[in-house]
C-alpha cells in the first residue's frame, strides 16, 4: 500500500475464517500506535478471543511524529475506525512515559511528574490513565497532532500507554514470584524492563538503545543495582528469536533464559500458529485494559 508521499506500508492480516464486520456492535476495537507501526485489533470479550489482527509497518517514518494530515492519508488504516465497536481504546506505544503511585498523582501536576524523567515534546499535551492494577498511574506525552487524528475518527475512544499493559501482562501470565525473574520487550529502538518483588513491581523502566552492546550494559547495570546479576533469569518478548545475535550475546550473560509464552486466557485466530508467541505480546493482551 502506497500513499500521495509516496509512504509505503507493509500489512499484515491475521482474522477469524467467520469474523464479520458487520456484526462490529459485538467487539471491542483496540488500535496500537508505535512509532513505526499501527496494529488493528477487534475482540470478542465474550469469548476472550482476538477475532481479527492486522498490522500497518512503515519503516520510512514514524508515525506518532506525524501530522494529521499525513495520517490520514493512510485510507487502509482509516478504514479499520468506521465500524460501530461495542468500544474502541488507543494504546500509545513510546518509550516516553512514568509510572507514579495512584496516591502521589495530581491531575494539576501531570507534566511536573513527566518532567521527572522526561522533555515535555512541543505542541503536545501530557495526560495520564490507570489500569485496574496495582495501584499505578501512567503518565505520558502525546503530540497535538496525534490526539487530532485520534479524536476526528474516535472521539469516544480511551488513550491508554502501553506499559502498564505490559506490567499487568506479565504479572498475569507469568511466574512473577522468583525474585531473580527480569522481564524484557525488545521494541525498534528502546527496551522495556521490568522485575517483581513481594507481589509488587519493583523495578520497570525504559532504555533506549544504539546497539545490542547498549542492551547487555542496561540489563546488566540494572541486575546489579537489584542483587541478581548471578542468578538473572531472563523472560524475552519482542521480535528477537533464539537464532538472533543478540538473543545469544544475552545468554551469555544470563543464569537462564526463556522465550516468553502468550496469556492462555485468550485465544486467537488459527493463521496465528505460525507467529511465535513471544511476539505481540503487549498487543495481544489488549483485553486487559478493562
Amino acid at each position: 500500500m502506497q500513499t500521495e508521499n509516496n509512504l509505503i506500508l507493509d500489512v499484515q492480516h491475521f482474522a477469524d475464517s467467520d469474523y464479520n464486520a458487520e456484526s462490529s456492535f459485538r467487539y471491542k476495537y483496540f488500535l496500537i500506535i508505535a512509532k513505526q507501526q499501527m496494529i488493528s485489533i477487534v475482540a470478542d470479550i465474550q469469548l476472550n478471543r482476538i477475532v481479527s489482527f492486522k498490522s500497518f509497518t512503515n519503516h520510512s517514518a514514524t508515525f506518532l511524529d506525524m501530522s494529521y494530515n499525513e495520517l490520514n492519508e493512510f485510507n487502509e488504516i482509516n478504514k479499520e475506525f468506521l465500524p460501530a465497536y461495542k468500544s474502541k481504546t488507543v494504546i500509545i506505544a513510546d518509550s516516553d512515559c512514568i509510572l507514579v503511585p495512584d496516591t502521589l498523582i495530581n491531575l494539576v501536576a501531570l507534566e511536573t511528574y513527566y518532567k521527572v524523567n522526561n522533555k515535555i515534546k512541543e505542541n503536545s499535551q501530557v495526560i495520564s490513565n490507570k489500569l485496574d492494577f496495582k495501584h499505578m498511574v501512567n503518565v505520558f506525552n502525546v503530540k497535538n497532532e496525534t490526539l487530532k487524528f485520534i479524536r476526528f475518527n474516535m472521539p469516544s475512544a480511551d488513550i491508554i500507554h502501553q506499559s502498564l499493559l505490559f506490567i499487568k501482562a506479565c504479572y498475569i501470565s507469568q511466574n512473577v514470584h522468583a525474585e531473580t525473574n527480569v522481564f524484557i520487550q525488545v521494541n525498534n529502538d528502546s527496551i522495556d524492563l521490568l522485575q517483581f518483588k513481594n507481589d509488587q513491581v519493583n523495578f520497570c523502566n525504559n532504555f533506549k538503545f544504539d546497539n545490542h552492546t547498549d542492551i547487555v550494559y542496561y540489563l546488566f547495570a540494572v541486575a546489579e543495582e537489584l542483587g541478581i546479576s548471578g542468578d538473572l533469569n531472563l523472560i524475552v518478548y519482542g521480535e528477537i528469536d533464539s537464532n538472533n545475535s543478540l538473543f545469544s550475546l544475552l545468554e551469555k550473560y544470563c543464569k537462564s533464559m526463556q522465550l516468553g509464552k502468550r496469556n492462555v486466557r485468550f485465544t486467537y485466530p488459527n493463521a496465528f500458529d505460525k507467529i511465535p508467541n513471544h511476539h505481540y505480546f503487549t498487543a495481544l493482551n489488549v483485553l486487559l485494559c478493562e
